[in-house]
């Protein structure tokens, strides 16, 4: 015991000393938090709005659920002039805390002393990781409430106990409450599943009533949603996003059409298509719901107007895919095969990934770097997410196959697959060009389904311990 002590604080020790000199390397490249982000982000508010009146913005927003906006103006209330320097602090906590999270499950799952520490450092000195941290923005912090989940997910195997079952629902109905993508729908399943597994353990009333207190908390929000803006959602802009996906690559549109319009235009290019008065909304947050911008100079998405707007881009989606469905599975499988390109390459975070261009080539095999134009960017891309495909395709494969074979699947591996599942189908038939980064908040899940599946081969298949 006092050795497996000592090599844990040696690995505590170890993982501390290469973030700190990661984090410096890649600072003196030139990678810095982007906090023009606050300003620029379709998915926040205005900062006014952030700074002064935050919980009326919050209540009143019909395009994201609540927490993060909660997060940014709380951060900027009690930090004020040092705002920028408290999102950087705030953000490599997170990064942290997640390769610890994922070392102590890792240590729970595993026989093999270095297994724990490999993987943990494989997402520690990620390029993504190393991007996103540095970038205003949720990924990191979905990525640690599913790992907390986790983690009180193996105590709860051990006991059903209050505290258990609150840190296991807390972070489901975070991640709810920050990202529309996962839906209540999502939370009852991911319930629904555990409650299954745990059925016969003794405490499993204390887990479903926190599961009813947990869907009553969620659904709250869309209930609030569907009476004041008639949406049972937590954004408004699910027209929209598909918009993206159907419409990507289309031929020439009639101009008469709203699909010709790039989705998330500013307001007032949208003026043909508008036929409702939105007076009623008048004065509940005129800063977000009334103005064509915000911050001055950036697309304010949160106008009131973008309810009609997206209900006509989900129409004109949903006629599209009947009339030419062999399109849309074109698409789709575009964006499917884009959910396992390297997290670097999302859209918004390129220009940093340029700081670290030899290093994200050599680590995530990020061949579009040398491509030139949308033709070899598209087969770049697609070599580039072929490895990650492979490794999915055999930690999976041996999953099932495992499964199969001894007819049981563990609740953490199953949680695993359940949402990793759920965000490539999603993230598939609905978005476009953003799935790596959905992918890789969950990607810590999948490192460590990984080294379970390593764990077998180099200790579990010779070992009577299993």
């Amino acid at each position: 015991m006092e050795m497996k002590k000592t090599v844990s604080a040696r690995h505590i020790l170890l993982i501390t000393g290469l973030f700190i000199a990661s984090r410096v390397i890649v600072r003196l490249c030139g990678v810095q938090m982007e906090y023009n982000a606050l300003a620029r982000y379709w998915q926040y508010l205005d900062i006014d709005t952030l700074k002064s009146d935050l919980l009326n913005g919050v209540f009143y927003d019909h395009t994201q659920p609540p927490i993060f906006n909660l997060l940014l103006g709380t951060v900027l209330k009690l930090a004020g002039a040092h705002s920028e320097t408290a999102f950087v602090w705030m953000l490599k906590s997170i990064t942290l805390a997640n390769t610890f999270l994922l070392y102590a499950l890792t240590k729970r799952m595993t026989l093999h002393k270095q297994l724990p520490l490999v993987f943990s450092l494989i997402y520690l000195l990620s390029p993504a990781t190393l991007i996103f941290e540095n970038e205003l923005f949720y990924t990191t912090f979905i990525t640690l409430c599913l790992l907390i989940a986790s983690l009180f997910m193996l105590r709860l195997q051990l006991a059903i106990t209050v505290k258990n079952v609150a840190c296991f629902l807390i972070p489901l109905v975070i991640i709810c409450l920050t990202r529309s993508m996962y839906h209540l729908l999502w939370l009852t399943v991911v319930m629904a599943l555990v409650i299954f597994y745990l059925r016969k353990n003794e405490g499993v009333r204390t887990l479903v009533w926190g599961a009813l207190i947990a869907l009553v908390v969620t659904g709250s929000w869309y209930a609030k949603n569907k009476i004041i803006f008639d949406t049972f959602s937590t954004s408004s802009w699910i027209g929209m996003n598909m918009a993206r996906n159907v419409f990507h690559d289309a031929s020439a549109i009639d101009s008469s059409r709203i699909e010709s319009i790039e989705p998330f235009s500013q307001i007032s290019v949208y003026a043909a298509f508008l036929s409702q008065d939105y007076a009623k909304y008048r004065g509940l947050n005129d800063r977000d719901l009334m103005m064509e911008m915000k911050n001055d100079s950036f697309t304010n998405t949160k106008h009131i107007a973008y309810l009609e707007i997206s209900d006509k881009y989900l129409n004109a989606s949903k006629a599209a895919i009947k009339a030419h469905p062999s399109s849309y599975l074109k698409n789709v499988l575009q964006s499917a095969i884009i959910f396992f390109a390297p997290g670097t390459r999302y859209p918004t975070t390129e220009h940093q990934v340029a700081h670290i261009k030899y290093y994200d080539i050599l680590y995530s095999f990020n061949l579009t770097h040398f491509a030139h134009g949308k033709q070899q960017r598209r087969i770049a891309l697609v070599i580039s997410a072929f490895p990650k495909i492979l490794i999915y395709l055999f930690v999976f494969g041996w999953l099932l196959a495992r499964c199969l074979r001894t007819r049981r699947l563990q609740l953490i591996h199953a949680f695993t697959a359940l949402v990793i599942g759920y965000i490539f189908f999603i993230s598939s038939f609905f978005e476009h060009y953003e799935n790596m980064r959905f992918r890789f908040e969950a990607e810590p899940l999948f490192l460590l389904l990984a080294a379970v599946v390593t764990d077998y081969y180099l200790v579990n298949r010779h070992s009577k311990k299993v």
